[in-house]
């Protein structure tokens, strides 16, 4: 009996250092996680399936905008991050984010595998033409994991801070609530 207790005590102590849980509308496990991320994802897309997105076609209404503190424009919510690059999700397209550089051009595309308001999902980002960029475990609106192809953890999105592994802020970001 004695035996039994210090075996299961040992286990209850183990098990914190081997799961991390993530929260959201389900549990995930950190291998999980990465394994829902990558699961039957597509790493490479038609070398054109974006490019009538290739230039911002509102540019100076959404970079202005984003300048001035706006986060929408009419049909759109827009995010503007600390290293001066933004994103644009059109409301009448919930599977697509769509990032440009300060001067309008496209450099990646997001794939979700659900709208964007549905958690969790997953997000697969491809540059300008179609090839594997990332990819995004999204646990809810306030929590993302970004992932290499390697399936490394690039970065861990709280809110409106990224961070790497040793807590060290990446990237920041303002975006429409």
């Amino acid at each position: 009996m004695k035996k039994l207790i210090v075996i299961l005590f040992s286990i209850f102590l183990a098990l914190p250092a081997c799961a991390l849980t993530l929260q959201g509308n389900a549990e995930f496990n950190a291998e999980l996680a990465r394994e829902e991320t990558f699961s039957n994802i597509n790493y490479a897309l038609g070398p054109n399936a974006f490019k009538d997105y290739w230039y911002d076609p509102n540019y100076i209404a959404n970079y202005t905008g984003l300048k001035s503190g706006k986060n929408a424009i009419e049909n759109r919510t827009m995010a503007l991050f600390s290293d001066g690059t933004y994103g644009i999700r059109y409301s009448n397209d919930p599977y697509h984010n769509y990032y440009y550089d300060t001067k309008g051009a496209l450099f990646k595309v997001d794939v979700l595998n659900k709208p964007y308001n549905e958690y969790p999902h997953r997000s697969v980002a491809y540059n300008k033409y179609g090839a594997f960029k990332n990819a995004t475990f999204v646990v809810s609106d306030k929590e993302q994991y970004l992932y290499d192809k390697n399936k490394n953890m690039i970065g861990h999105w709280v809110e409106n801070a990224c961070y790497d592994d040793n807590g060290n802020v990446l990237m920041l970001r303002k975006r429409a609530q």
